[in-house]
């Protein structure tokens, strides 16, 4: 039976909020970069605001597949980090700057191609010319994301966190008059409406890739690393290690924000009013979603880190303690959801309609904040244990089998829009079952493997 030690648990939340702490600040840094791109594109008009809702939904997408073939960084650099292989450290991130530079420029591809496939999306012909403008945009600034995301990783997982935090606030700060110019004009600049949101977005990602690659050139931390514009030449065995931990990651990931923007272009045969009440909530609950993802990404490295000390029991014990707060941490969000309601959704707009309809999906949004986060913080765990392609599927079969079908016939045949999201609660409550049971099954088998090596012959 697994037992709570006190003086134990509190170590590992102390790890946790020394490595999470940051994490959260850097990760409400970025999503406070669409909340305000929603909210300056809610003020231009109720087109530019549906206009960018599908736009993000869909960059969403791309960005999570980057964000997914990297993901692998931090994890691994941890795990080496712990053994105390800085060189080792150094050459993850040397090949995932090739990785970066190959998945940008098929994202770029993709979105340079949205005349063409946003065709395909049935909504008004002004929504969807913004749509089509805010995505052109931000695929100039696609190559330098990615490899801020390689870079960020590398800094992560060797511990540097409160230097990440200091640059993702400072471009969330840039990023508030960039959208203000640009969607709204000053003067020779001219007014870009919800497109401009995309502008701003593509210069802050330039900027977050030249601070973190001037910060990771600099600092005495990463002496090991020399770093520079051109990687070393590719080598086959790390990245192929790096993609048989991301690739999966990137699959899991793009099936859970797939599922979410499915939704969306799902939803926009119901017009600007429901896709803008659909985008509200999404917004407001993606920003209590994201502290949990960074406890769940500081889980993952604290994780990696015992293994490579090759300590499986603590790490188990560290993943226990890990859920446990996020759980704690989702009940607290659940109810400041519920009770604060109106003031969010007022905060993006005065349209009485979308109001009514925003204000009533916090409540099933505060209900499956349970499971996300219950499911996000299993999965960092699994992560830090470089288990990936079994909770991939299990995602898959979670998000699209049962999720969206579930929400797509509850949508369709009883509640509208509140249907779709209460097949969210569906979805995200089976993933939550399902990566328990296998961090359960995963952090077993790590103890009785290293008891199996440790054992004499």
């Amino acid at each position: 039976m697994f037992r709570i030690y006190p003086r134990a648990a509190t170590t590992e939340l102390r790890h946790l909020a020394h490595l999470g702490g940051p994490l959260v600040v850097s990760n409400l840094a970025v999503v406070s970069m669409g909340v305000t791109d929603t909210l300056v594109a809610g003020r231009a008009g109720e087109v530019d605001l549906a206009g960018l809702a599908l736009g993000s939904s869909i960059w969403a997408v791309c960005a999570v597949i980057l964000i997914g073939l990297l993901a692998a960084v931090s994890p691994l650099v941890a795990h080496l980090r712990g053994a105390r292989d800085e060189q080792g450290c150094a050459r993850q991130l040397q090949q995932a700057q090739w990785i970066a530079l190959f998945g940008g420029i098929a994202v770029i591809a993709l979105l340079l191609a949205v005349p063409w496939w946003g065709q395909w999306i049935d909504t008004e012909e002004p929504v969807r010319r913004v749509m089509e403008h805010y995505l052109l945009a931000l695929a100039t600034g696609t190559l330098p994301f990615a490899l801020g995301t390689a870079l960020r990783g590398y800094c992560e997982g060797m511990g540097q966190v409160r230097p990440v935090m200091r640059i993702y606030l400072a471009a969330a700060v840039l990023n508030i008059p960039l959208d203000i110019i640009l969607v709204f004009g000053a003067g020779p600049i001219p007014a870009m409406g919800g497109a401009g949101c995309g502008w701003a977005t593509s210069l802050v990602s330039w900027a977050l890739a030249g601070a973190l690659f001037w910060h990771a050139g600099r600092d005495p931390a990463y002496r090991s690393l020399k770093l520079s514009l051109l990687p070393p030449r590719p080598d086959w065995p790390t990245q192929r290690h790096l993609l048989a931990v991301g690739l999966p990651i990137c699959i899991g990931a793009g099936s859970e924000v797939t599922f979410f923007a499915s939704l969306a272009i799902l939803l926009a045969p119901y017009g600007a009013t429901i896709v803008a009440a659909h985008q509200i909530g999404m917004n407001v609950g993606t920003i209590f979603y994201l502290v949990a993802l960074a406890l769940a990404q500081a889980l993952s490295i604290r994780t990696a880190q015992l293994l490579g000390q090759q300590r499986p029991r603590r790490a188990r014990f560290a993943s226990v303690v890990g859920v446990g707060s996020g759980l704690v941490y989702a009940a607290a969000t659940g109810v400041l959801l519920i009770a604060l309601r109106y003031p969010f959704v007022m905060a993006y707009t005065s349209n009485a309609d979308i109001i009514a309809v925003a204000t009533n999906l916090l409540l099933l949004c505060a209900a499956f904040q349970l499971v996300d986060v219950a499911q996000a913080m299993a999965w960092g765990a699994l992560r830090g244990y470089k288990d990936t392609r079994v909770p991939m599927y299990m995602q898959i079969f979670s998000y699209w089998l049962v999720g969206l079908t579930s929400a797509y016939w509850l949508g369709e045949n009883l509640w509208g829009v509140y249907g779709y999201w209460t097949g969210i609660c569906i979805g995200l409550g089976v993933a939550c079952v399902l990566l328990g049971l296998r961090l359960k099954h995963t952090s077993s088998r790590a103890i009785v493997s290293a008891r199996a090596v440790s054992a004499p012959h």
